[in-house]
């Protein structure tokens, strides 16, 4: 069905598509304390997403939002609700509010004295408050992520003390000691404990996201010399388990932010903030970011890489070495795609290793083709010379300077039409001319898999002849703001029911075409699709 409309879908739908140039798009309000404040200052969201191939994207922040001292009785204030308001009403391509509050809340109110009631008491208050100014962003802005930042452990014991015999000279001395000194376990103890409350926030709110790494700078950087309070000691980089790490031990005073003349307990220098925010974009950005539909490559002997020569590989690798040009071959298994028309595709690759001269360029190429490229969906070497669909160079975009950055490769055009539900597709990816071979990440590990990013066209052609499995159902896009479509193996129009998550019946209808879901609240609803033959059950989440 789809071959019979790709030249007309061509024709009307890709007409300048393929300039390879971007203005980022302002999608991530940051909010919140000092945290917030650094994080926009040392530009950590925008860095970020560069390295992970969304460098379309960017964040907005001012002096109102993102202050120094703040704390969430702050952002209760009309002055502040009233600029968060007014920049999510200016920014209307923002879906997230990176949002980092709560800290100063205890830093500056509990003590190490204080019994668990009076300790849980300051807490339910801080959470309180904090759902509240969720609350405001999501009346606001219906259907709007928020993501928690949350934060590191501290430092006070260690860099504190090595001020001796001076340590009340120290500008976070008052804090610390306001505190009643407390040990890092003490202090990390309670910080986690607070996160387990925004761990259940999140799992009532799927419109709220937090990725736990109180640990991360622990890991990241290691304890590498001894540490000169209790408990002393070291450990490597690397071996500190994630999320929360050595409660015991701070984050390192490696990461800690330096101001010449006194080193930091609390904030992180730029390049830890870096940290940081990558850390949150692998967990949380990189595939909300994503479009209608992302596709993780299939893994295996489906995916690897092949040579001029016949030598055929699992690694994914890109290049040049001796003479041998090596392709990557990739495979998504698209048949579940919706049977609608493809407006845009992005394939992000994770580099792992580069051996020479970077071939990541202007002039790669990529083939496909709307099933296999030899005789079998694995790589082999036949696959190398195989018959294709297409080929056409990427406008790339992203960033491949080091290893764990990403590349997103924007497809042209005269690719798109071959991306369909009718089998399963497959891509091959050259860098002609060049002397160097990268290599990326597989499909191992889901988070650094490679990525085909897919955006439907404007309208459906005919969701109905979806080919779909006995008991399942896809519904697209999900999560959606005013639209979604149901994609089941039926000739008639079927009952489609949407309950909310008390078993409300918020909706019934019989229809083969668009559900309007625009004036429904926020939130996780049941959908139930009846046909002649069986009925199909699944979850859509209206933003």
């Amino acid at each position: 069905m789809k071959k019979l409309f790709t030249l007309f879908f061509i024709l009307i739908s890709f007409q300048g598509y393929s300039q390879c140039s971007e203005t980022p798009v302002t999608r991530v309000l940051l909010v919140g304390d000092s945290w917030a404040n650094m994080i926009g200052i040392d530009n950590a969201i925008k860095n970020a997403f560069e390295r992970f191939g969304h460098s379309n994207y960017t964040f907005y922040t001012n002096a109102v939002l993102a202050e120094n001292g703040t704390k969430t009785s702050d952002f209760l204030q009309p002055n502040r609700l009233n600029e968060i308001q007014t920049q999510l009403l200016a920014h209307p391509d923002i879906d997230f509010v990176h949002l980092s509050l709560g800290g100063n809340d205890v830093l500056n109110n509990w003590h190490k004295s204080w019994s668990q009631a009076r300790t849980d008491s300051l807490l339910d208050s801080v959470y309180s408050r904090l759902t509240q100014i969720i609350s405001f962003i999501q009346n606001v802005k219906p259907g709007i992520r928020v993501f928690w930042s949350g934060y590191c452990y501290p430092n006070f014991a260690e860099i504190i003390n090595d001020m001796a015999p001076f340590q009340n000279l120290h500008p976070f001395y008052g804090t610390w000691n306001g505190m009643g000194q407390p040990t890092f376990l003490e202090l990390n103890t309670l910080l986690n404990y607070f996160s387990n409350a925004i761990d259940t926030l999140v799992s009532n709110d799927p419109s709220v996201g937090f990725v736990r790494g109180t640990g991360l700078m622990q890991y990241i950087y290691g304890q590498t010399s001894n540490l000169g309070v209790p408990p002393g000691g070291t450990y490597p980089p690397l071996t500190a388990p994630m999320p929360e790490g050595f409660p015991n031990y701070p984050s390192p005073r490696t990461c800690m932010r330096s101001y010449v003349i006194a080193t930091d307990c609390f904030h992180l220098k730029p390049e830890a903030f870096n940290h940081f925010l990558d850390f949150h974009t692998r967990k949380y950005y990189q595939k909300q970011l994503m479009d209608d539909q992302y596709i993780l490559s299939s893994g295996g002997t489906m995916d690897g890489s092949v040579s001029d020569l016949g030598n055929v590989s699992t690694d994914i690798k890109v290049g040049n070495s001796g003479g041998e040009d090596f392709a990557a071959v990739l495979t998504f298994n698209t048949t579940l795609m919706p049977d609608t028309g493809v407006s845009k595709a992005s394939i992000f690759l994770r580099r792992e290793a580069l051996s020479g001269t970077n071939p990541v360029s202007s002039n790669m190429q990529v083939k496909v083709i709307s099933g296999n490229f030899g005789a079998t969906v694995d790589v082999e070497a036949s696959d190398f010379n195989a018959t294709f669909d297409a080929m056409d160079t990427p406008c790339q975009f992203g960033s491949s300077a080091a290893n764990g950055h990403w590349i997103r490769l924007e497809l042209p055009s005269s690719i798109l039409p071959f991306i369909t539900d009718d089998f399963i597709t497959q891509f091959m990816i050259t860098a002609p001319g060049t002397s160097g071979v990268v290599t990326f990440s597989n499909a191992t590990d889901p988070e650094n898999a490679p990525v085909l990013n897919i955006t439907y066209g404007p309208e459906p052609l005919n969701v109905m002849e979806n080919v779909l499995s006995e008991n399942s159902l896809l519904v697209f896009p999900n999560p959606a703001k005013d639209f979604i479509r149901i994609a089941i193996r039926e000739n008639k129009p079927v009952m489609v029911e949407l309950t909310d998550v008390s078993g409300r019946l918020v909706m019934q209808t019989t229809t083969d075409k668009l559900i309007d879901i625009s004036n429904f609240q926020p939130g996780v609803y049941v959908i139930k699709v009846y046909s002649e033959k069986r009925t199909a059950t699944g979850k859509v989440i209206k933003q």
